[in-house]
């Protein structure tokens, strides 16, 4: 059995940080290896290594699973992906013009849907748009880089704050739903969901024609989780998958479990109350059960806007896809008939889209 010691934790995020630095440390020996470093360039180079080691540090397996604060905190995804930025930023110093000048359209494009229009940072980025002619601009190439990065960073801890959110409101929504359930099916008398369409009849969860019973409020309960669970289901089909090593969609579920089974049974106990004029006495045990069902399914109206912030929060991190359209080329424009005498042929510039 291996040790683990030298491969990265069994997660997308470790993988993809390992091949990272795989990569950067090949790009950092093929830079250095026909030049002699002056000592800014050597300075630069040991902080590229320097970095590189410590991204994967953070990223290498050291037991069998990470631990539940690891992995609420983040502390190993945020070091590893930090040092990877920071060397790729060192990184600049090293490379040709010609190189440099390949990566600054995949620094605007991981920049544009991250910073704001109104963000007086975009100067930075404005300055980027040279001619091909002149040589990039290193130092800016750089500070956009840290500020690409440093955006990208600040929306993954959004995100990880939210899903935090999430599994706290669904763990304290659960323990409520629980010690509930407990208390009742302790007493049943105290809360009960029997309903009588006559004085004769009574019509329970548990059967028609019975007493109020320990088995009322568990099987309101379980059909609540039901109906919270094809809600989630659906719900989460709809929501934008991610990137990120923080489970949104999974956290999204844990929630709308238990509210699933709290509205079963809060919507029971408002149709005994008469609170809905007509709905006051269910007939029969069928009827009971279809309600608890749909009041568990029900919860999604009240957990939809929390979809649509999840759906944002998921935005704010651009994926692959946003980024190769931003990089996207313009189409090329279609030949005139010939150049007059008077025309002079223009440098080709990129596209700006960091204008206001």
């Amino acid at each position: 059995m291996r040790s683990g010691r030298n491969e990265p934790w069994p997660e997308q995020w470790a993988i993809r940080t390992w091949v990272r630095v795989e990569v950067t440390r090949h790009r950092l020996a093929i830079a250095t290896a026909d030049q002699r470093l002056s000592g800014a360039r050597a300075a630069s180079a040991a902080a590229v290594g320097g970095f590189l080691d410590a991204a994967r540090q953070a990223a290498r397996r050291s037991r069998h699973h990470r631990t539940p604060w690891d992995r609420w905190r983040g502390a190993s995804v945020e070091r590893a992906y930090q040092n990877l930025h920071a060397a790729e930023v060192f990184m600049v110093d090293l490379l040709s013009d010609r190189q440099v000048e390949a990566i600054v359209p995949r620094v605007l494009a991981r920049a544009e849907p991250l910073i704001g229009r109104d963000d007086p940072r975009r100067e930075v980025f404005r300055q980027l748009q040279n001619p091909p002619e002149q040589a990039p601009d290193r130092t800016a190439v750089q500070q956009a880089m840290r500020i690409a990065y440093e955006a990208s960073d600040q929306a993954h801890v959004r995100i990880r704050d939210f899903r935090n959110i999430l599994l706290v409101s669904g763990f304290w929504i659960f323990v409520l739903v629980a010690a509930m359930v407990g208390l009742v099916a302790w007493h049943p008398g105290s809360m009960p969901f029997c309903f009588h369409p006559d004085a004769t009849r009574s019509a329970c969860p548990s059967g028609d024609g019975l007493a109020p019973g320990t088995n009322d409020v568990l099987i309101v309960a379980g059909l609540g989780v039901l109906g919270g669970a094809l809600a989630a289901a659906l719900a989460v089909r709809k929501v934008r998958g991610t990137a990120t090593p923080y489970g949104v969609p999974m956290a999204l579920a844990c929630l709308k479990v238990p509210t699933g089974a709290l509205t079963a049974l809060a919507g029971l106990l408002l149709l005994g109350g008469d609170f809905v004029p007509g709905l006051s006495e269910l007939d029969s045990q069928r009827q009971i059960l279809a309600y608890a069902l749909v009041f568990g399914y029900a919860q999604q109206l009240a957990t939809r806007l929390i979809d649509d912030r999840a759906q944002r929060v998921l935005n704010s991190v651009p994926s692959k896809e946003a980024e190769a359209r931003q990089c996207r080329p313009a189409p090329a424009p279609l030949p005139s008939p010939g150049p007059t005498p008077a025309a002079r042929p223009q440098p080709r510039r990129r596209i700006n889209r960091w204008r206001r």
